[in-house]
């Protein structure tokens, strides 16, 4: 298991590094310049010392950026964005909203009664998912047999399946949410706060679940939920 899950890792890290790598930089510039001039004046060593100067100056510049500038894809990568290897991909956060433009502007000629009604039955279904999800975790450790391996390594494998379950359980009621809930949350959590004159954000709770679709915490939605049936509670 521990290679494929490898593999994953690397085709989410690898392109996000690749992103980030800027191929002109002044630092990785000056520094090949000096390691290539420093060759030539070098006259007691150097890599291809019998050769011209030219050519020692441009295959030294060339060696040395390609070092600095791989080594600088390297460290990209080992201080990146860390992935499980269970994590697939999504919609961007701007793809995502794009994609509910219509429901912003459903939103925007709804009557505040309606808004209210309507807001506090999707507090509801993402309660009811959230319940529904944890009784699916319950299942899945109730469900778990007593380790029964002799050997450490097979004890190992088996906690290493358990934790896979797990994982794989925690990805499909994130993606749920993702997919279903997250970008109908925040539509009708901007169009509240419009219609109850809500402009200093920073006073506001900050609940990862509708900001960033991160479920954390004991009950993420719940929290989600709550905060949306307090602001339609306050509409008139």
């Amino acid at each position: 298991m521990k290679v494929p899950l490898r593999v994953r890792i690397w085709r989410r890290s690898i392109p996000i590094a690749w992103q980030q790598m800027r191929f002109i930089q002044p630092t990785n510039i000056s520094l090949s310049v000096s390691v290539a001039a420093f060759n030539i004046l070098w006259r007691g060593h150097g890599v291809m010392r019998a050769s011209p100067p030219i050519a020692r100056f441009g295959v030294v510049f060339g060696g040395c950026y390609l070092i600095t500038t791989f080594s600088e894809f390297l460290w990209l990568i080992a201080t990146g964005p860390k992935f499980t290897g269970f994590e697939s991909p999504v919609l961007s956060e701007r793809s995502l909203l794009d994609s509910l433009d219509p429901l912003v502007e459903e939103l925007r000629a709804l009557p505040p009664t309606q808004l209210r009604d309507e807001t506090l039955e999707l507090a509801k279904e993402m309660k009811t998912f959230e319940a529904g999800s944890d009784r699916e975790f319950v299942n899945t450790l109730a469900g778990v047999k007593p380790l029964s391996a002799t050997s450490e390594v097979d004890r190992d494998e088996a906690l290493d399946k358990q934790s896979a379950e797990l994982f794989e359980q925690n990805l499909r009621t994130w993606r749920t949410y993702r997919e279903i809930f997250y970008g109908r949350a925040r539509a009708f959590r901007d169009e509240l706060r419009k219609r109850l004159g809500i402009r200093n954000l920073n006073s506001e709770p900050r609940i990862p679940a509708l900001d960033r679709a991160e479920l954390t915490g004991a009950k993420p939605i719940a929290q989600a939920a709550d905060y949306l049936a307090g602001l339609a509670r306050r509409l008139k």
